[in-house]
């Protein structure tokens, strides 16, 4: 579906009027933050080498009219820094394309359109997200900027998109949606029987509306060409910068690992590591391990534990923010004596478990949770007897109620985004 709307995109650009006809096309990838070409980059050696042989042959044959270069930038950082940012891939891509097809630089044209709220549209549309149709409502019908009374910006199509579900289509967007916006979309114009010196109409997808009609930058009647407010006008734009549409979407870490404070008091250290699967999904392997004793007084505390767990989050917040329910198993081994009776056995056990997490800083979390199940243990219990430990009999034990008590430390690590290269440097 994304490549058929890519495809829709090329034919909306390369449609030109009746002066030129398209001859051949192709779409550039770039890494976020950067405008340099790379050829390394996805398929863009393949692309660049049929686009630039094409304009070779139409520039040899003498029916080369023009190539036209749009360039976007996905909605991650700032609106001057995208324009500035997709002007600059353009001015990249033109450089190599008249070095390698060997053309006059007046032959092609740019356009650099900032954020691509065209495109993003199209791949939103083709997409099956959770939640598409309200994104796409708040793309097709708020401005870019919303002002107030006032004239100050209050509101804008970024930060809905942001405080959107909390978030949670945006971080969908960032890192599934954004990475094919980064592009820069190019086009061979041919020369046709009509005038040839109309330049290509402004590209109606930019903005938005997906279906031609341009939609107001601005709301409250307020010109569409009005610019975000001058720092004098609003308290809420710095010196030099522009309205922000919002925070830049915090790194979603994949991998946390945690320790149970409660175990830790008990002396029995605990260590834990969950990993992200998905929005809903994670999966969790625990550890906890007591080896105390003490054979002059015949105590002994050692207990080892090693329980995997599967997790569902629901009522999330963001990831790592929410209530989970869990799947659990596990396996134990124990030898427990406090100067009589002792015990020494195994254990297995199932269970359901049910959890909130919630963060304390940027890379910090609590985890308040408890577990319920059914235990199996075979143990055999002892006495010390003249300094000898002596078996007295092989037992047995089902139980069923609360297996799991924690109130963990949370450490989140390994970002989603292993790029660490934001806008525009």
């Amino acid at each position: 579906m994304r490549k058929l709307a890519l495809i829709g995109l090329l034919a909306v650009l390369a449609v030109g009027g009746a002066a030129q006809t398209p001859g051949d096309s192709a779409r550039i990838y770039f890494r976020r933050g950067h405008r340099q070409v790379d050829t390394h980059f996805r398929n863009n050696r393949a692309e660049l080498d049929r686009f630039v042989r094409a304009v070779r042959e139409a520039s040899g044959a003498g029916r080369l009219e023009s190539v036209v270069i749009r360039s976007y930038a996905s909605p991650d950082g700032t609106s001057r820094s995208n324009e500035l940012l997709s002007a600059r891939r353009a001015d990249s891509l033109e450089a190599y394309i008249v070095r390698a097809a060997g053309i006059p630089a007046d032959r092609v044209r740019t356009y650099p359109e900032g954020i691509g709220w065209g495109p993003l549209r199209a791949l939103v549309a083709a997409s099956d997200m959770r939640y598409r149709d309200e994104v796409l409502a708040v793309l097709d019908h708020t401005p870019v900027w919303v002002f107030d009374g006032d004239g100050r910006v209050v509101s804008g199509r970024k930060k809905e998109l942001m405080d959107l579900r909390g978030g949670v289509p945006y971080r969908y967007m960032f890192e599934h949606i954004f990475p094919d916006i980064r592009a820069g979309l190019s086009a061979v114009l041919y020369v046709s029987s009509a005038d040839s010196g109309q330049a290509p109409p402004p590209d109606s997808t930019a903005s938005g509306d997906g279906a031609g009609r341009p939609l107001p930058d601005t709301l409250s009647g307020m010109p569409a060409d009005t610019p975000p407010p001058s720092p004098a006008r609003s308290e809420q734009v710095r010196a030099g910068a522009e309205p922000a549409a919002g925070p830049e979407p915090e790194p979603v870490q994949r991998l946390a690992l945690k320790t149970n404070l409660i175990y830790d008091v008990l002396l029995m250290p605990s260590l834990e590591a969950e990993y992200r699967i998905g929005d809903r999904w994670s999966v969790n392997l625990e550890g906890e391990m007591a080896w105390w004793k003490n054979d002059g007084k015949h105590k002994y505390y050692q207990l080892a534990t090693l329980s995997p767990e599967g997790r569902y989050w629901f009522g999330t917040k963001k990831p790592w923010h929410g209530h989970y329910v869990g799947l659990f198993g596990g396996f134990s081994w124990y030898d427990l004596e406090n100067g009589g009776r002792g015990y020494q056995g195994e254990a297995e056990m199932v269970g359901l478990s049910y959890g909130y997490m919630f963060p304390v800083g940027r890379r910090l979390s609590f985890e308040a949770g408890v577990g319920v199940g059914y235990m199996h243990s075979k143990y055999e219990e002892y006495l010390p007897i003249d300094g000898h430990y002596v078996y007295q009999q092989t037992s047995r034990m089902d139980y069923f109620g609360p297996l799991k008590l924690k109130f963990a430390l949370v450490w989140r690590l390994w970002n989603t985004d292993d790029s660490k290269k934001g806008g525009v440097r």
